[in-house]
């Protein structure tokens, strides 16, 4: 204090010059302690000095003033850096403040605006997409007065609502609305709940958006996210690159062996069109996944090796020649080889990859969202993975109505390319009755070469993934019905067969009515009550029984006649025949 009261304006001047506060405030502080040290040293100085007594040579700002000056500085350093905190927290735009969720690499929230009043304004949905593609999920509470065709006029904005997935509940305000809900009257149940996944895989490109309209929440109705990013760097550096070299097949279509519908074969992984980080393209659920194809990597002797090992195998030849010319990067190449995965062991090894990350990625990976009525979330779909939590659920005698309105946008020049620039592949059929996308390309001796490889892929190593080395629904179709099918594969899975007996009395009780209308509901009832998704704890005493009741329901669409009969007949004489000769001559000579 001594040196201060000395020389306290050098002091206060050199601390000013140094950048701690402006020179100009600091010299306006020093002229009002002055002013105020003047004041009381009139009416008596510190410590009880008067005017007559005040010793000579304390002319100067005292101690105090000195101390008050830095208190005055040091507070405004720290107001300084509080204001850089909250900016790093709460970022400022024209429109709205964007809050960052805690503890999570994605993720924000905004409140206190009205998307629908913005809807007009061309800056501010500019914004609005580009804080949904920054941030990968930005939710805006309170959306009360957003009505449906606001909805649709947003998501116009946001991508093109122009693709082949609508589904329209009759509640549904608009066809291009999906009405979710806790109770099959108000929209549909169950969507999205047999595992993570991104929305759209059986298109040339999943949704590069999608949002979610709460109109009713309820307790316990939540929705995970997943970062595609902070999961796939996470992994061990031998499955990553195994997920290098995978593509995703999916299809969608009443019969894609007979080719109705479209099949989708998109990398694993592949960098993000919009943001250039690394993300996953996959879906966990058993009926969303036909197979995953690995580019393997040969040398000259290897691939020459594999060649030989594999010139007799028409299947797998015809299938490697489709995808040597569908899977070309920009310089025109493809890998010479491939290997042809079943679903379920790498659907597992995924999920194991989830449930494995230390507690500090995984809450930097995951998140769970507790929706609130009103809430309006925006999604970047290429990004994120999602799947709603249990409680989702719920009837509504127990925990009320649960209402949103789901809108997906695709982006035509967002296809995915894999980490060799090969771009994603979108193949229709001959049968143009199912759903195809205009943009799939019309190649069927391409589409069922490959779907009957990945189906007939052979059960892998089962220390290379950590997975079961079953094949899953991907196994070539058996000459069996379809209840010696189901029967089979309860006995082999060791689950109990009284769920089957149940099965068979209604189905036996209907058709003793002899009414096909009245078999045909109950049969599709029976296939909603006990489809996988609505009985996941149950999975593998479910999807027997549901795959035993929809070759039921597929069996009954086709038309019986007497040639077919005879055909069936011609075909099971020759097939005894051959197999009598193949013991007697060898099978190569018999073939």
């Amino acid at each position: 204090l001594g040196a201060c009261r000395r020389s306290g304006t050098r002091i206060l001047m050199a601390i000013s010059g140094h950048g701690f506060f402006p020179a100009v405030s600091a010299s306006n502080t020093l002229r009002q302690l002055e002013t105020s040290q003047t004041r009381a040293t009139n009416v008596g100085g510190p410590r009880g000095h008067s005017a007559a007594t005040k010793p000579s040579g304390t002319s100067r700002t005292s101690g105090g003033a000195v101390a008050a000056i830095f208190a005055a500085g040091l507070w405004q350093v720290g107001r300084k850096h509080k204001r850089k905190h909250l900016r790093a927290k709460v970022k400022m735009h024209a429109y709205y403040e964007v809050t960052p969720r805690e503890g999570c690499a994605f993720g924000a929230s905004v409140r206190g605006f009205s998307v629908k009043e913005a809807l007009d304004s061309p800056e501010a949905m500019e914004q609005i997409r580009s804080d949904m593609y920054k941030h990968r999920l930005l939710i805006f509470h309170g959306q009360t007065d957003l009505m449906p065709e606001d909805h649709i006029k947003l998501s116009e904005k946001l991508g093109s609502l122009d693709h082949i997935l609508h589904r329209p509940h009759p509640k549904s305000p608009d066809p291009r609305l999906l009405r979710v809900a806790n109770d099959d009257r108000e929209g549909f149940m169950s969507v999205g709940t047999s595992g993570w996944h991104v929305d759209g895989v059986m298109l040339q490109a999943p949704f590069a958006a999608q949002t979610m309209h709460h109109l009713h929440a309820i307790p316990g109705g939540d929705t995970r996210f997943l970062g595609m990013k902070e999961l796939y760097n996470s992994m061990d550096e031998d499955f990553r690159a195994l997920c290098d070299r995978l593509w995703f097949v999916s299809g969608v279509g009443e019969d894609l062996q007979q080719g109705e519908g479209q099949m989708s074969l998109l990398p694993l992984v592949y960098d993000h069109p919009l943001s250039d980080d690394k993300t996953m393209c996959f879906h966990l659920g058993q009926t969303y996944c036909l197979g995953f194809i690995e580019e393997v990597p040969l040398n000259a002797f290897m691939e020459a090796f594999a060649n030989v090992m594999t010139r007799g195998d028409g299947l797998l030849k015809s299938a490697r020649a489709q995808l040597q010319k569908l899977l070309v990067d920009p310089s025109g190449n493809a890998p010479s080889q491939f290997r042809f995965l079943p679903a379920l062991p790498v659907q597992e090894s995924i999920e194991k990859a989830i449930d494995s990350m230390d507690p500090e990625t995984r809450s930097q990976a995951i998140t769970t969202v507790e929706w609130q009525r009103g809430d309006l979330a925006l999604i970047d779909n290429m990004a994120l993975a999602h799947v709603p939590a249990p409680g989702t659920q719920t009837l509504p005698l127990v925990s009320g109505l649960r209402v949103f309105h789901r809108t997906t946008m695709t982006n035509p020049k967002a296809v995915p390319r894999n980490l060799r620039g090969a771009a994603a592949v979108l193949l229709a059929g001959p049968r143009r009755d199912g759903p195809t996308s205009k943009e799939a390309t019309q190649d069927p001796a391409a589409m069922r070469d490959i779907l009957r490889a990945v189906m007939a892929a052979t059960p892998i190593n089962v220390d290379e993934l950590g997975g079961d080395q079953r094949g899953g629904d991907l196994q070539l179709p058996k000459n069996i019905s379809a209840r010696e099918e189901a029967l089979r594969t309860l006995e082999e899975a060791q689950q109990p067969l009284d769920l089957l007996k149940v099965v068979d009395a209604e189905l036996e009780a209907a058709d003793s009515a002899d009414s096909k209308d009245v078999f045909s509901k109950t049969l599709k009832r029976l296939m909603r009550e006990y489809h996988p998704d609505r009985n996941q704890t149950r999975e593998k005493e479910i999807v027997p029984i549901f795959r035993y009741l929809w070759r039921l329901h597929k069996e009954q669409g086709r038309a019986a006649s007497a040639m077919s009969a005879t055909k069936d007949r011609v075909v099971d004489r020759l097939r005894k025949k051959a197999s009598k000769i193949s013991v007697g001559v060898g099978g190569g000579v018999a073939g």
